[in-house]
């Protein structure tokens, strides 16, 4: 997965972000051939509470073991 770097928040113009997972049922799930699903994750805004980002960290395990990039 590319990195991806916060400069700023888009509300406050903060600087520090905390790194959060959601709780409970907070997953992307996909259903082609069988559920898969990976728990998604924000980047939160020290400043105002915004989350600013929400992403999963392995997003190649939605897809089928013969789909997968390496």
């Amino acid at each position: 997965m590319k990195e991806v770097k916060i400069e700023k928040c888009q509300y406050c113009g903060g600087e520090e972000f905390i790194e959060g997972q959601e709780g409970s049922y907070g997953s992307v799930c996909v259903s082609t051939a069988g559920l898969r699903s990976q728990a998604l994750f924000a980047a939160v805004c020290r400043n105002c509470g915004s989350v600013v980002r929400t992403y999963c960290k392995n997003p190649e395990k939605l897809y089928p073991r013969k789909e997968r990039r390496e």
